[in-house]
């Protein structure tokens, strides 16, 4: 018979049967033939010989083994008790990596955009204020999300390679009182660390809620959320946690989750706090669905956070700090300049460089994947085309892989000169 709407439900409704009578055989589905017109032939899907490159530029980092076996476990269902058991080690996990005692931690099933546009879209609602504190790309992702939830935007900018004085983010939110303002904590398009000790305290003494990107700085720079005064913070986990891309821990202060709570606008479905708290069961007495999250991704959500409670905190923040000052040490021995001027504002976990004008920052990166198999990163959003961005980050941050890249960096300096050195 032909195959037409009618036929393909009888057949569809003989199947049905057929699994569920024993009366009903397959023997008496009437045969077809194809009578449908496809219009895109199978495609010719072939695998491609691929080496993979030390990851070391702003991210994705190289991923823990221990996080590659967990990621190929067995795929769990929302149903069981096992895969409450892994949301609950996740959130007692993520407070000890956030450094809170807030009951309102999860993760995003999303990458870092995802986890900053769930904090935004919760914390703000349409018509509200936003303060933008911004210094490179991510503020200006942060920008673009508020304004496209009708949000009224208000931003201050200083020059990129610099970070806030508390002094002039003061005098901004006193004069504008925002709803909350939306800061980087590391900014991997530019490589400087903000200051954030106190800052809390001075949004708070203006009604202000903050809001604190970390994606680029969780668990390579120290962070304490409480003790700091964060009320929403955002990260992900293919940085310093050296995980896969796609999941995001997000945290909430009390004064972020009464805002939450007594809220009278919507965020969006997916990104909906009160409902994704439900889900994560995070007070205890909800196994709420939502929408299916991926198994493998909170094995491996799962695994970073082991990997950094093995280490603790405070010996991953000495061993980031520790590969830092022994990779700039070797850079000062080449003709570069670091692209942000002072060494405190300096990104532990990625480093920015200018190179001498006779060098092309494509050609330079290009010849690092090719003769080194490092990977590294060019400039990107307002810095594109102004800086190197090579990231020492998660497993990398070790001497021996700090050596290995500023080799590899003279021997490129080098191979491209067009001059004498």
């Amino acid at each position: 018979m032909d195959l037409n709407v009618k036929n393909v439900c009888t057949l569809l409704l003989a199947v049905y049967h057929c699994e569920r009578h024993t009366s009903v055989t397959t023997a008496t589905i009437p045969p077809f033939k194809m009578a449908l017109n496809l219009l895109v032939p199978p495609p010719k899907i072939e695998d491609r010989e691929y080496v993979k490159p030390y990851l070391c530029g702003s991210g994705p980092a190289d991923v823990w083994p221990s996080v590659f076996e967990a990621y190929a476990r067995k795929v769990t269902t929302p149903a069981s008790d096992e895969y409450y058991h892994v949301l609950d080690d996740i959130r007692s996990g993520l407070q000890y990596v956030f450094q809170t005692k807030s009951k309102l931690v999860l993760a995003i099933s999303g990458a870092g955009h995802a986890a900053m546009e769930a904090v935004i879209t919760n914390l703000v609602a349409p018509g509200e204020t936003l303060l933008v504190a911004c210094r490179g790309m991510w503020d200006e992702r942060a920008i673009e999300i508020a304004k496209r939830f009708g949000i009224n935007v208000e931003v201050t900018r200083i020059p990129l390679y610099s970070t806030f004085s508390h002094e002039h983010l003061e005098n901004e939110l006193k004069r504008l009182r925002p709803t909350a303002l939306c800061i980087t904590h590391g900014d991997s398009s530019t490589g400087n660390v903000q200051k954030m000790q106190g800052l809390g305290d001075i949004c708070h003494k203006y009604g202000t809620l903050l809001i604190v990107d970390t994606v680029v700085s969780l668990g390579g720079v120290p962070f304490l959320t409480d003790e700091w005064g964060i009320d929403g913070v955002f990260s992900s986990t293919q940085k310093a946690l050296s995980g896969p891309a796609g999941i995001s821990p997000v945290a909430f202060s009390a004064r972020a989750e009464e805002k939450i709570n007594k809220r009278k606008h919507e965020p969006p479905f997916y990104f909906d706090i009160k409902m994704l708290a439900q889900q994560w069961n995070c007070y205890g007495n909800t196994r709420v669905y939502h929408h299916t999250m991926s198994p493998p991704l909170l094995y491996a959500l799962r695994a970073c956070i082991k990997e950094l409670v093995s280490q603790t905190l405070e010996k991953s923040w000495a061993r980031h700090a520790t590969t830092l000052a022994h990779f700039h040490k070797r850079l000062q021995e080449m003709p570069v300049t670091f692209y942000v001027p002072i060494p405190e504002e300096r990104l532990p976990t990625v480093t920015t460089l200018v190179l001498p004008k006779r060098y092309d920052y494509t050609e330079f990166c290009d010849y690092m994947r090719t003769k080194h198999n490092i990977l590294i990163y060019g400039g990107v959003g307002p810095t594109a085309g102004k800086i190197l961005r090579i990231g020492t980050m998660g497993m990398n941050a070790t001497i021996e892989m700090a050596d290995i890249v500023a080799d590899a960096i003279l021997d490129t300096l080098k191979a491209l000169n067009k001059s004498s050195l």
